[in-house]
């Protein structure tokens, strides 16, 4: 049950990756690769772990430099903007991180608020983090209630279950107004019945505000049921990237498979 997509999307992120490679002292961890992402896109990055996954989105996210190549978001080199540019950039990228990035100890409204940190800057955010304002929290429990999570409003995110933070952390995102969505390993704490469950929130979010998807993941049946395109990374280069139907099976092993 392959997502299907809608084929444009005006206001979301389109990305291109021209011959990129990201190298830490000897260690290479991308080598020479290309990857473009429509605006609107939804795709799944596929590979063992050390594949180049992570690195692949930190770069999109502009918070790694590649060592040669460029990185583009909506045709400008991230590498070559300005500061206040980049940004304004970042703040239209959302990310949910492997621990997905909230503060255990504060309640879900603070962390949700929080997603717009990098708009206002962190100075101009502090007074509506810790006093809100009655608008902005009715905004962030309409968001919540989407999610079916409004009932936790008040909740430390420490009181919470995996499933219940991987809301927040998609409410947080959509709060701050994300034109693009990057997703590391999102399922991979979660028991299968919650993986599905929320990949296919993250899918219907996207598809329903537009915006760019690019998750990571390890569950290759789940990123081939859901995702419609798949780019297999294995040693910091792209292996494969095909509609996720045209993904052959001997490409899969090939791609997981360990060396002797």
């Amino acid at each position: 049950m392959t997502t299907t997509w809608p084929e444009a999307a005006p206001d979301a992120i389109p990305f291109r990756v021209e011959g990129v490679s990201v190298s830490y002292g000897s260690q290479v961890a991308l080598d020479r690769v290309d990857l473009e992402i429509r605006a609107g896109e939804a795709l799944a990055l596929v590979g063992p772990s050390g594949s180049g996954k992570t690195t692949t989105l930190r770069l999109l996210n502009a918070t790694v430099e590649p060592t040669a190549g460029r990185v583009l978001a909506r045709g400008e080199d991230l590498a070559l903007v300005s500061d206040d540019r980049l940004r304004q950039v970042r703040s239209e990228i959302g990310v949910i991180s492997q621990d997905l990035g909230l503060v255990p100890n504060l309640r879900v409204l603070q962390n949700v608020l929080a997603g717009r940190l990098g708009r206002r800057g962190f100075f101009a955010s502090l007074r509506p983090l810790l006093f809100p304002r009655r608008a902005d929290m009715e905004e962030v429990l309409a968001l919540l209630d989407r999610l079916g999570i409004g009932d936790l409003i008040f909740q430390r995110v420490d009181s919470l279950s995996g499933g219940e933070r991987q809301r927040v952390a998609i409410a947080r995102a959509l709060y701050q107004g994300a034109k693009a969505l990057l997703a590391d390993e999102p399922f991979s704490a979660l028991d299968p019945a919650r993986a599905r469950e929320t990949i296919e929130l993250l899918l219907g979010v996207a598809r329903e505000n537009e915006m760019t998807l690019v998750l990571s993941m390890h569950d290759i049946e789940l990123a081939r049921e859901y995702l419609p395109r798949l780019v297999g990374l294995r040693g910091g280069a792209v292996a494969f990237d095909r509609a996720a139907s045209e993904v052959e099976r001997s490409e899969l092993e090939s791609l997981y498979r360990l060396e002797a």
